[in-house]
């Protein structure tokens, strides 16, 4: 359960990093690892035990995904197929 907290919260700093460093040749990067750390956190969280704290992580990591790795996504689909 410890590691699923550690992705979301590698994420929200990766999400910080980006506003702070916009025009970094390692956006590519911040971004991949933007839309990977839920995914991996929900993964670990669904093989964990049960209770609260599973739920809590499950609906923290789930609205992340929802609202910025969506983002971060197409950001990253329009730098690679953009041009």
């Amino acid at each position: 359960m410890l590691s699923s907290y550690l992705f979301f919260s590698i994420a929200v700093i990766s999400v910080i990093i980006k506003y702070l460093f916009i025009a970094s040749h390692y956006l590519k990067y911040i971004l991949m690892i933007e839309i990977m750390c839920p995914i991996l956190s929900i993964t670990l969280v669904a093989l964990g035990k049960s209770g609260t704290l599973k739920v809590i992580a499950i609906i923290l990591n789930s609205l992340y995904f929802i609202l910025f790795s969506s983002l971060a996504l197409l950001n990253l689909w329009i730098i690679t197929f953009g041009k």
